[in-house]
């Protein structure tokens, strides 16, 4: 029980600094499959293939440190990957819905 809360917290707390990163990641690379939205701060672009790769470096980051033994760095790796598998699921819904 203890693990998946903690688990869940950290999800959480890795998306949401991805969430709070993303204005300043708004200097897009101009690409067709960039997803534009509005919001309080203006324009935000993302690019979920690019999110994606991301998340596979990530993935293969804490596959590493679990090889390894260093199973909190495994498990702040593997939450990141997810957040990120997160983020660019919610660009192509955005697209999809725009």
């Amino acid at each position: 029980m203890r693990r998946t809360t903690m688990l869940a917290v950290t999800t959480a707390m890795a998306g949401g600094l991805l969430f709070a990163a993303a204005p300043a990641q708004a200097a897009g690379t101009g690409t067709e499959s960039a997803v534009s939205a509005v919001s309080a701060r203006g324009v935000i672009t993302c690019n979920p293939e690019e999110l994606r790769q991301e998340a596979a470096k990530t993935e293969q980051a804490a596959q590493r440190a679990r090889a390894a033994r260093k199973i909190e760095e495994y498990r702040r790796l593997n939450a990141k990957a997810n957040a990120l598998r997160a983020k660019a699921q919610q660009c192509e819904d955005a697209d999809r819905n725009a």
